[in-house]
């Protein structure tokens, strides 16, 4: 039979444990590994303490605590919202004032994104940051929401005409993609474009599972070398991936959209 749990003897030898700790700890000689250990330990412990001092109050805890100035809530009210907005055609977009968060979508026939082709769930999330970052209003913002869209434009007409150039089927085309944008207050797009991810995990906004590149723009090759990014060896057409120098990615393109199969089923 289990020994009842008794919380004033826990608390009275926690005080007299508690009450031999020094005010100040010197750096102690151990390796770096087991002192992430140990603080981890510590982490863990502090939150049983604290889940504990919470059920030994007669007074329980609300459900929940609505804090407006929670940056992830935040992060989820502009989310939501720039959800709620329209979808644009890739093809119309113009230029307006604005910095913000954005979602774009596809709608073609490529077979490696066949699971997400008409549906709500993006291909890619972005956010664009105000030309200034104290920026109060759209104008000294500037024009960084829809410069940063028509980037994409650039890229997918580059694959677009790549393939129509050297006869490549089923390729990328311009058309079969349309977005939803919010301009946003200046500081709060990164948050937005946190929630939007993690809510959606779209497969180009995904590093670690090698599906990297669209958002890469003005560069001449992948920043941690001088590979081809996945997407530029999956959607070619954009000049300075092409250029000499640099080199092919491990993968080829049918590996690639294995990947992006494989991650689509998985995800989400």
């Amino acid at each position: 039979m289990a020994e009842m749990f008794n919380p004033i003897e826990f608390v009275a030898a926690l005080r007299e444990l508690t009450g031999k700790l020094p005010n100040e700890i010197e750096p102690p000689n151990i390796p770096s590994p087991r002192l992430k250990e140990l603080k981890n330990d510590i982490a863990a412990a502090v939150a049983r303490l604290t889940s504990l001092s919470r059920e030994l109050d007669p007074v329980r805890q609300p459900p929940l605590v609505f804090d407006p100035s929670d940056p992830r809530v935040i992060g989820e009210l502009i989310g939501r919202t720039m959800l709620e907005q329209s979808r644009h055609s890739m093809t119309e977009i113009g230029r307006f004032y604005g910095s913000g968060v954005y979602a774009i979508y596809y709608n073609g026939n490529f077979p490696a994104y066949a699971s997400i082709r008409g549906t709500k769930r993006p291909i890619y999330i972005g956010k664009a940051d105000p030309a200034n970052p104290d920026a109060v209003t759209v104008e000294e913002q500037e024009e960084r929401l829809s410069r940063r869209l028509r980037d994409h434009v650039k890229s997918i007409l580059a694959v677009e005409n790549y393939a129509r150039e050297n006869g490549i089927a089923g390729q990328l085309q311009l058309r079969d993609f349309d977005c939803r944008y919010l301009v946003v207050k200046s500081a709060w797009q990164k948050t937005a474009e946190e929630y939007l991810i993690n809510q959606f995990k779209p497969v180009w906004n995904n590093e670690m599972k090698v599906c990297y590149g669209f958002g890469k723009h003005g560069d001449s090759s992948d920043t941690r070398s001088n590979t081809r990014s996945p997407w530029d060896t999956l959607h070619p057409g954009r000049k300075w991936a092409l250029g000499e120098g640099n080199t092919d990615h491990p993968k080829n393109m049918n590996e690639l959209s294995e990947d992006i199969m494989l991650f689509l089923k998985e995800s989400f």
